[in-house]
C-alpha cells in the first residue's frame, strides 16, 4: 500500500483569516502547518482584499516556506480595477483573480442571500449595495476596457491570470484576449465547481489553448460535494496532467487543515488510478512553473513506500 505525503507540494489556492468568512486559521498558522508538512509553497487568496500584507507578515514568521500573494477583483478592491491590480503587482503579487463572490455569475448561481447559499460559515450577509448586480468582464459580447487593462498589466508583470467565478462565455472571451496579448500563465479557477461549472469538452478546449485547469479539493468535500474523485480523474485524463493543477481552496472551518486536505485529495486521486507521476506534475511541477519557483527536480517519486512513509521525498 502506498501512503502519500505532501512533501514538495505547492498549493495555489489557500484562504486565511482574518476575513468576513470564518476561517480555520490565520495566514501565519496555515503557513506553519504547511511548512511542518514539508510543502514547498502556498498562494494566499482573499475574496475581500489583496493579500500582500498577510503574506508579508507570514513570510517573517515562517521564512522557510515560500508564500505568495494575489488580488481578487471584488468589491473590496473596487471590482475590475486596473489601479488595484497595478499596485498589487508592483508589490510582487503573483495571482490576479477575476471577480469571485462578487461576480455577476456567482450572484446568479448562489443568489443574493449569503455568499455561498446554504453554507452558513461562508456567508457574511446580503449582496453588497455597492455592486448589487455583480461584476462582469463583458460589455455585450466584448471584453470591457477595464478587463483589457487588467490583462495588459498581468502580461507586463508575467503574473498569473486566474478566471475566478466568471461564467463560461466570459472565460472564453477573457482567454481569447489574453492569449492574443501573449499572457503566458492562465489558470481556470476550479472549473468543476458550481461557478463556473465547465463541462469537460470546454475544459479540454481551454487546455489546448494553453490554460491550466485548477482542480480544488474542497469541491469533493461534504459541504460542497460538486464532484467525486472519479469525476476529477475523468477530467484530468481528458485535460492531461500537463495542463492540470491540484490545489485545496482550503481555509473553511468544515474542512481539514491545508496539508491534510491536500494529502487526502492526492491520496483519493491516487486510489482512483491517477499515477504518482501525474500527481507530482499537478501538485509540484506545474505550480512551480507558474510561480517561478526554482525547479523542484530534487523531489522524486517513489512507489515502494510503506504505510506512513512519504511517497514524495527530497533526494539527499
Amino acid at each position: 500500500m502506498v501512503a502519500l505525503s505532501v512533501q514538495g507540494f505547492i498549493d495555489t489556492h489557500v484562504h486565511s483569516g482574518p476575513a468576513p468568512f470564518r476561517r480555520i486559521g490565520d495566514t501565519i498558522e496555515i503557513a506553519q502547518w504547511c511548512a511542518e508538512a514539508g510543502m514547498s509553497g502556498i498562494v494566499i487568496k482573499s475574496h475581500f482584499e489583496a493579500t500582500i500584507a498577510k503574506v508579508y507578515h507570514a513570510r517573517k514568521e515562517v521564512p522557510e516556506l515560500p508564500i505568495f500573494s494575489g488580488v481578487a477583483l471584488n468589491v473590496g478592491v473596487g471590482g475590475i480595477n486596473p489601479g488595484a491590480v497595478e499596485q498589487a503587482l508592483k508589490q510582487d503579487a503573483r495571482f490576479v483573480w477575476m471577480p469571485t463572490i462578487d461576480s455577476a455569475n456567482h450572484r446568479r448561481v448562489f443568489g443574493s442571500d449569503g455568499a455561498f447559499g446554504s453554507v452558513g460559515s461562508l456567508s457574511y450577509g446580503t449582496t453588497s449595495k455597492y455592486q448589487p448586480d455583480g461584476y462582469t468582464v463583458l460589455n455585450g459580447a466584448r471584453l470591457t476596457d477595464e478587463a483589457k487593462d487588467v490583462v495588459d498589466l498581468v502580461c507586463a508583470h508575467n503574473a498569473v491570470l486566474a478566471t475566478g467565478h466568471l461564467e463560461a462565455k466570459e472565460i472564453m472571451a477573457l482567454v481569447e484576449h489574453a492569449i492574443a496579448k501573449r499572457v503566458k500563465k492562465i489558470v481556470i479557477t476550479h472549473p468543476e465547481m458550481y461557478v463556473p461549472d465547465l463541462d469537460i469538452k470546454t475544459q479540454v478546449e481551454l487546455a489546448q489553448q494553453g490554460c491550466f485547469m485548477e482542480y480544488c479539493a474542497v469541491n469533493c468535500m461534504p459541504m460542497f460535494h460538486c464532484v467525486t474523485p472519479e469525476e476529477f480523474k475523468e477530467a484530468i485524463d481528458a485535460v492531461t496532467p500537463e495542463k492540470s493543477i491540484i490545489a485545496t481552496d482550503s481555509g473553511q472551518p468544515f474542512s481539514p487543515k491545508t496539508p491534510e486536505l491536500f494529502r487526502i485529495f492526492a491520496q483519493s486521486l491516487y486510489e482512483r488510478g491517477v499515477s504518482l507521476d501525474a500527481i507530482a506534475q499537478m501538485a509540484i511541477k506545474n505550480p512551480a512553473s507558474l510561480l517561478g519557483i526554482e525547479s523542484r527536480n530534487d523531489y522524486v517519486v517513489t512507489s515502494d513506500a510503506n504505510v506512513g512513509l512519504p511517497v514524495f521525498r527530497r533526494e539527499g
